[in-house]
């Protein structure tokens, strides 16, 4: 029998397609490997967002074929959708597969078996209640959608996701209830864009969630994916109601982007600094203890030293419990790459500036959660570390180091001993 081993590259819903693919996988009587010197089949679940993953994997697809000539070889995710003549480039004997299409992975695997180059580059099977292998049974990704209703200039994802289709809310409630059952506690609902979800079918993500809340009874924590401001400014009246139940984390993944509205007319954004301000301000005043995360991207097209002083200050006046910090690069094929490009040199100066305020500003928001206790739900295992990860109501990270034997999916009293970087807990 075949053995195969799946590398991972990317965001939640390349984590979720890698576990479709190995729950598929699975089923088909095929074994899955965690070491790649015991593989037979590798498949590479590829990531294009930014330029630095592109050529990490790149490099890795490389490498993989001068340390294992043998093994054969399919490319899976964003890379042979958008990026295809890049991917033949780097490895020509390979096989792809296509986002949309990973549940035809084992008819694909089944193929190059029989030594055959195959190309699923279509449409497959909804990613919706489909079989499912995952090395944490504490976290359950749910996708919710495929795409997205954005168009922003710098995005290649779009080229490789396609438009936004919504899977029905019967399923979802059908996949979380499944999951329930079977002891799991915490799901992530994501996709490109939660904040659409819905838009293409007359519903949206508060009544989803309202939805699920009232269909699913019992404990358990809902963590929400990124919400394009864009969409979220049309429903976050609702969702705010919504996220008052105790079963949704206090969590809010908004990137601004940018804090100049003419930088973000150029990334064709939608909306204004001061429509993202607004929400913030708007579920910090009903949602107490929110936890905000955002992104910011450096040197985008057309930046000027105005600009990046908006963002600098915007992210000062907001003070987000986290920022991922971008360092803008062109992504081939996208509008933003055919305009007037920002110098490196100054990019790298304005990244490391923001990047230190940001790093101050998270160790003071830490400092706010100093003496709090409560439950949380433990989600991860450091083994070298040897400490669990648990998360509290606002999903903060909270790492406890205990000699009680502690399991994934349990739920803990924890009180916060110590804060800077990360938080420290104590079991109560």
């Amino acid at each position: 029998m075949t053995n195969i081993y799946i590398e991972t590259y990317g965001c939640a819903s390349n984590q979720s397609d890698s576990e479709i693919m190995s729950g598929l996988l699975i089923r088909a009587g095929f074994f899955l490997v965690n070491d790649i010197k015991h593989a037979d089949m590798v498949i590479i679940n590829t990531c294009i967002v930014k330029t630095p993953t592109e050529q990490k994997i790149v490099h890795r697809i490389k490498e993989i074929q001068k340390n294992f000539p043998k093994k054969r070889l399919i490319i899976a995710g964003c890379m042979p959708q958008a990026q295809y003549e890049l991917v033949k480039e780097s490895a020509p004997s390979s096989s792809l597969i296509g986002p949309r299409a990973i549940t035809k992975i084992t008819n694909v695997v089944k193929k190059v078996v029989e030594g055959h180059l195959v190309e699923e580059l279509g449409e497959g099977a909804e990613k919706i209640c489909q079989p499912k292998s995952s090395k944490n049974l504490a976290v359950n990704i749910i996708q919710i959608a495929e795409g997205c209703k954005g168009a922003c200039s710098f995005c290649i994802t779009k080229h490789a996701r396609g438009s936004l289709h919504s899977y029905p809310e019967d399923k979802i409630l059908k996949e979380i209830s499944s999951a329930k059952s079977a002891g799991c506690k915490e799901f992530w609902l994501t996709s490109q864009d939660c904040g659409c979800y819905g838009f293409d079918n007359g519903t949206n993500l508060a009544e989803l969630l309202a939805k699920i809340t009232k269909g699913v009874g019992g404990k358990y924590f809902l963590r929400v994916g990124m919400l394009n401001p864009l969409h979220l400014k049309k429903i976050y009246p609702q969702l705010i109601e919504v996220y008052k139940d105790d079963r949704i984390f206090k969590f809010l993944h908004l990137p601004v982007q940018s804090g100049s509205d003419k930088i973000l007319d150029k990334m064709n954004r939608g909306y204004s600094v001061a429509d993202f301000g607004k929400m913030v301000a708007a579920f910090r005043k009903e949602i107490p203890g929110l936890q905000v995360w955002t992104d910011i991207i450096v040197g985008f097209p057309g930046e000027t030293d105005e600009d990046f002083a908006a963002s600098y200050e915007l992210i000062k006046e907001i003070q987000p419990d986290f920022v991922n910090v971008s360092k803008y690069g062109a992504r081939p094929g996208t509008l933003a790459a055919k305009m007037q490009q920002v110098d490196a040199d100054i990019i790298k100066e304005r990244s490391t500036k923001i990047s230190k305020l940001v790093d101050e500003l998270a160790i003071e928001q830490n400092k706010k959660w100093l003496g709090w206790s409560g439950i949380a739900i433990v989600d991860e295992f450091n083994r070298e570390k040897q400490s669990w990860i648990a998360r509290n109501f606002a999903y903060k990270p909270i790492v406890i180091k205990t000699t009680k034997k502690l399991r994934l999916g349990d739920i803990v009293n924890v009180k916060i001993v110590a804060s800077e970087r990360i938080l420290l807990g104590e079991l109560l």
